[in-house]
């Protein structure tokens, strides 16, 4: 289940103004539950030329209406006053794209019965006010305002560069030749490992150095930055001082070494910090912060009024680190926010990590399954909050329910 939902402020909530809201939709092909028991009624009420939708909307203030869209029947449109100057419109179904469109195409009816900038009136859309407030007050109390590590374009870098650390070291760093890019065996082509590492060496956190190998010894003749410096070199008449052929007859080749910045990258939990901040993302978290190395946390993300606390490390974590992820989430609680608190690592840890009463996810492959887990339940969570505690359907005088009197009839006598 997914949500979006926005506030419209006005004064002017009259019957009518509702009922022409209403009109608008169930002639744009909505279904609207209170204009159905508004069909339902009129078979009981007594018959009145003048009777319309705003004459059993009486007690707009506890108005609540339920509308299906005429093209998605598994979407619901839900419209309630949460106080006296706002109406609110939730849009609830089953993913996030068909929820996205619906919300939109509510929003131009909406504009069109109320004959105005709907962007004027909105005062809260899907949290915003929410998010700024985790921006603006949460972010700097927890200390994480960015550190500007490097960025990883590449969707399976974190991977690769745990592949190539594994490699043998060549003066003095873990390297891999272009020719032997199969043995990482990541479950890519190699072809797609060489363009990745070539974007990786783009951002830095690899370096490309372009080689001559002996044919016999793979002993490196020549290493260089510059293509055009090894083209110089093998164009010479130098003979190989191992094998004895001239290096225009040796093998040319690429060789991908891990860089300063790789190196700290996976030294300090960047890659798995930013494999959780790329899953959030992916689950549609819009605000996620992540700055690893932290005491406590390495990150927080918002999402549908819920602060995710997140530590997440390499290794053995103590009962010490989870604790104090959770004693950060509960000081924002104290402060007013829902929170959730998150260890994530790469292996497993002991039980007397997992009795300390927060989420915990021993290795990646499990990461996105629990983030799905826990993002759907703030979303049920959050409209809970978003809903009306009660359905209030359209109102009707009970002495309109009871029938008139018919009028006597005398007949004269004889």
């Amino acid at each position: 289940m997914y949500l979006e939902y926005f506030d419209i402020k006005q004064t002017d909530w009259s019957p009518a103004t509702v009922a022409t809201m209403l009109n608008r939709l169930q002639g744009s092909g909505y279904r609207g539950l209170t204009l159905e028991v508004q069909g339902v009624l009129e078979r009981f009420v007594q018959f009145r030329p003048d009777r319309a939708l705003e004459v059993s909307l009486r007690g707009t203030e506890r108005f609540t209406e339920i509308l299906i869209p005429p093209a998605q029947p598994q979407t619901r449109v839900i419209i309630h006053r949460p106080a006296s100057e706002i109406a609110r419109v939730l849009v609830v179904g089953r993913n996030q794209h068909e929820v996205h469109v619906a919300a939109t195409a509510v929003k131009m009816h909406l504009e069109q019965a109320m004959g105005g900038k709907l962007k004027d009136l909105i005062t809260d859309e899907n949290g915003r006010t929410g998010l700024t407030r985790f921006r603006r007050d949460v972010l700097p109390a927890l200390g994480l305002l960015g550190d500007g590590r490097p960025s990883l374009r590449v969707p399976d870098g974190a991977a690769l560069l745990k592949l190539l650390r594994g490699q043998p070291a060549i003066r003095g760093k873990p390297t891999v030749l272009a020719s032997q890019i199969s043995a990482l065996k990541l479950d890519r082509s190699v072809e797609q490992m060489r363009e990745a590492l070539e974007q990786l060496a783009a951002d830095g956190v690899v370096e490309r150095w372009y080689v001559v190998l002996c044919s016999e010894g793979s002993h490196w003749l020549a290493v260089s930055e510059s293509p055009d410096e090894i083209k110089a070199y093998v164009a010479t008449k130098v003979a190989c001082p191992h094998c004895g052929r001239r290096v225009s007859e040796e093998k040319s080749d690429t060789a991908y070494r891990m860089s300063e910045n790789g190196q700290s990258y996976l030294s300090q939990n960047r890659w798995l910090c930013d494999l959780v901040e790329t899953t959030l993302r992916r689950l549609g978290v819009e605000a996620v912060t992540v700055q690893p190395g932290g005491q406590a946390l390495d990150g927080a993300a918002c999402y549908h009024g819920l602060v995710l606390v997140f530590r997440a490390r390499e290794g053995k974590q103590s009962a010490a680190d989870a604790k104090a992820v959770r004693d950060q989430a509960q000081t924002l609680e104290s402060q007013g926010w829902r929170t959730h608190a998150i260890l994530v690592t790469d292996q497993p840890l002991s039980d007397d990590v997992k009795k300390t009463g927060i989420t915990i996810v021993e290795g990646v492959s499990t990461l996105e399954p629990v983030l799905t887990e826990v993002l759907r339940a703030a979303r049920m969570t959050n409209l809970q909050t978003l809903l009306p505690a009660i359905f209030h359907p359209v109102s009707v005088s009970v002495t309109d329910l009871i029938p008139a009197d018919q009028p006597q009839t005398v007949t004269a006598a004889n």
